[in-house]
């Protein structure tokens, strides 16, 4: 099955962190825990022997 990674960072060149999504048939998920910044996401998707796809496009939200 396909699952998906969520690589989120402060600066959209690095993303630096990442939580799997391992569920595939969620169509919302939340990243806890982060403090005051602009955000920036981008997705992947992976299969069973760990092959990432490209990036998504990047996409940001500014926390307060």
């Amino acid at each position: 099955p396909i699952c998906y990674k969520i690589y989120y960072g402060t600066s959209p060149s690095s993303l630096t962190e990442s939580l799997r999504v391992t569920n595939p048939g969620i169509s919302t998920f939340v990243v806890g825990n982060l403090s005051p910044a602009t955000w920036y996401f981008s997705l992947v998707s992976y299969n069973s022997a760990n092959v990432e796809s490209p990036y998504s496009q990047v996409v940001s939200k500014t926390i307060t």
